[in-house]
């Protein structure tokens, strides 16, 4: 990484701790938003303190890989202001935060209920994903400012909603102890955050004070100075959303999901910030439903007030939350402890090595040479060889996916959707790219570096692997159905296909890219999926069924040996399973790796390589009873089809792909 990279534009932000310009990426071409840490002069323990917070923002972010959560693209240290100081990088978004939108546009004038429910209901998503990692992650600084938005076109959503800045958000510990400043924004801060406790639901009531000023334009806690706010939060009971707009409409459901979230103890809130983010959801479109149906007639929500919930007249959100229909498996409410701040700040929590793992393996140390680097400007989602072994496609979180050739050429794929890629995979004849973005399969022509007419539409939420066979049937793994279609170069020149069949999986999904793989002769199609069950299809019409293995923990990858006569799976519980692919007998058992592998890629010589979190690659044979090699690399593996050539993630930098040749 150099200094060079990054040439600065404009200063779009100036804090204490840190400094954002508008920064032009020399890489691409393309604007960025640059965040460089600030030096506090004079003044070494808080310079060590920020310094300790910036380093945990980015290893908090950088861990996070979510549709409403911005994106670091990279990250490093730099030459500013005469000191040598880290930085992250993460895409420029031209439209501005919610706070600027709700500037422009006041949603309790000119919002509809349904965008209403929609931004809450965003927000409500990345900070559920934040709650639902291991270890739970607490934003602790949840308002309009920390959403960036893509503004969007379509009726139903008036903007992309993107979650930033992690700057005071931690792991929850399973220790705790007083800290000496209270960190947050004062007017949006939860009463245990004032004493200096933090949990989910502290998140909760902020998104809470945020939909209450979306509804009214006005705070429900409303005070002058940052310590009369904290003293209302810890003590004053929050202003009734439908008395501080009687215009607005709101209902009395409104008002009780809204005033419930802002209960004072954090156990008398939903049990999770989804539980409140739906219920509110539902208050509102109820209500948008009446107002469509009697718009000659409008209630004032004033005129006789809300019926507050009681203990011995419970709301009826309190009685209702459980029956809604929720989209994820819920946390349990934590109610069990409370955890406070800390100081100095807590580095991210250990996982206990299980006694089960393999410690008392060993292995050689495979140094290779010949190595072709590529900086990348994201960190890659998926590595893919084209067939003829002459290129390396990458997708990548939140940039438009690459091709690098063996010779450390790129070439960037550019359409629309590009940047919100998930998946991708070769024709046959290696010349053109099958892409998934954004409720369609686009295709490239990687020689006229054009996007082809064909677009196949998929309904799902998200396609996350997909696979093309030697004989040209394109694979779609979507939902809990596989789609399939017969693809030729001319086929490829029309807008639209009809699906040749269509492969219901029943409760059986796909969770990650690379869990659908053609046999390399195309007579064998197999897809492992989150459950752990990992089926094959064959036959003319793929009507008959292996079940290669019954479910279990789930599968992160699967992989073919190039010549198709092994099959192997990389499961979630730190296994590696390979079978026969003609006896369909298991060959290889490889448990207690020593982390949980993500990736797997077999070589010419049927050498099994496993990618981890590990700064490492473990690599053995198909005979040997545990990995026998180490190679540079980490996250993704991929061997090439036709060479003894790796395509890896640099060990110490997952930015970087290099292409080594053995």
């Amino acid at each position: 990484m150099t200094v060079e990279r990054y040439e600065r534009q404009k200063l779009l932000g100036k804090g204490l701790m840190s400094h954002v310009w508008l920064a032009r990426d020399t890489y691409t071409q393309k604007l960025v938003a640059l965040k460089i840490m600030a030096m506090i002069a004079e003044d070494d323990r808080r310079t060590h303190k920020a310094q300790e917070r910036f380093h945990r923002e980015i290893e908090i972010a950088r861990s996070l890989q979510h549709l409403h959560v911005l994106p670091i693209l990279n990250y490093g240290y730099m030459h500013y202001e005469e000191s040598y100081v880290p930085f992250f990088v993460s895409p420029h978004m031209s439209d501005g935060s919610l706070a600027d939108l709700i500037k422009a546009r006041p949603p309790w004038k000119y919002w509809s209920w349904q965008h209403l429910a929609d931004v809450i209901m965003q927000a409500a998503a990345s900070l559920w994903y934040l709650h639902t990692r291991q270890p739970p992650i607490v934003h602790e600084d949840v308002k309009p400012a920390n959403f960036l938005i893509r503004l969007e076109q379509s009726t139903p959503r008036i903007a992309h909603l993107y979650l930033c800045d992690f700057g005071i958000s931690r792991w929850l510990q399973s220790s705790f102890s007083l800290a000496s400043e209270v960190l947050g924004t004062f007017a949006y801060m939860a009463p245990e955050q004032v004493e200096r406790r933090v949990d989910r639901a502290s998140d909760q009531y902020s998104l809470a004070i945020m939909a209450c000023y979306l509804l009214t334009g006005k705070l429900p806690i409303q005070a002058g100075t940052n310590e009369e706010y904290a003293q209302a939060h810890l003590h004053d009971p929050p202003e009734v959303p439908s008395r501080l707009n009687a215009e607005r409409g709101i209902s009395p459901e409104i008002d009780e999901v809204i005033l419930q979230a802002l209960e004072k103890e954090p156990a008398q809130r939903f049990p999770s910030i989804m539980h409140f983010a739906q219920a509110l959801q539902q208050a509102m479109l109820r209500v948008e439903r009446e107002q469509a149906s009697a718009r000659t007639e409008r209630t004032n929500p004033t005129a006789s007030g809300p019926v507050l919930p009681t203990k011995s007249n419970p709301s009826p959100i309190q009685s209702r939350y459980h029956e809604l229909a929720l989209p994820l498996t819920l946390d349990p409410p934590n109610t069990g402890s409370e955890h406070l701040l800390d100081e100095p700040l807590p580095a991210k929590p250990q996982r206990l090595p299980s006694t089960e793992l393999h410690h008392d393996a060993s292995y050689e140390t495979i140094h290779l040479k010949n190595s072709i680097p590529c900086e990348l400007p994201a960190r890659p989602r998926m590595l893919s060889w084209s067939p003829d072994g002459n290129y390396v496609a990458c997708s990548l979180y939140g940039h438009a996916p690459l091709i690098v050739a063996r010779d450390g050429r790129v070439q960037e794929i550019q359409f629309a959707r590009a940047r919100e890629a998930t998946s991708l995979c070769w024709s046959p004849d290696s010349r053109a790219l099958a892409v998934s973005a954004s409720g369609a399969v686009y295709f490239w022509d990687c020689v006229a570096q054009s996007l082809l007419p064909l677009a196949l539409p998929y309904n799902a939420r998200a396609l996350d692997t997909l696979d093309w066979s030697i004989d040209g049937r394109l694979a779609l793994w979507a939902d809990n159905q596989i789609v399939l279609y017969q693809l030729s170069s001319s086929v490829l020149m029309t807008q639209r296909m009809a699906a040749m069949l269509v492969i219901p999986t029943g409760a059986m999904r796909s969770g990650n890219v690379g869990v659908l793989r053609w046999s390399p002769d195309g007579s064998l199609l197999v897809a492992g999926g989150h459950n752990g069950a990992i089926m094959g299809w064959y036959g003319k019409v793929l009507a008959s069924v292996w079940r290669v293995a019954e479910p279990g923990q789930k599968v992160n990858s699967i992989a073919w040996s190039p010549n198709g006569g092994m099959l192997a799976g990389a499961m979630r519980d730190n296994r590696v399973v390979a079978w026969d692919a003609r006896t369909r007998k298991t060959v290889v058992t490889w448990a207690k790796l020593p982390a949980m592998p993500r990736g797997l890629s077999i070589s010419l010589d049927e050498h099994m390589t496993v990618a981890s979190a590990e700064k490492r690659l473990l690599s053995g044979h198909p005979d040997e009873a545990f990995p026998s090699e180490t190679l540079p690399g980490q996250l993704l593996v991929a061997w090439s089809p036709r060479r003894s050539e790796l395509a890896a993630l640099e060990e110490n930098r997952e930015t970087a792909l290099m292409l080594w040749r053995s």
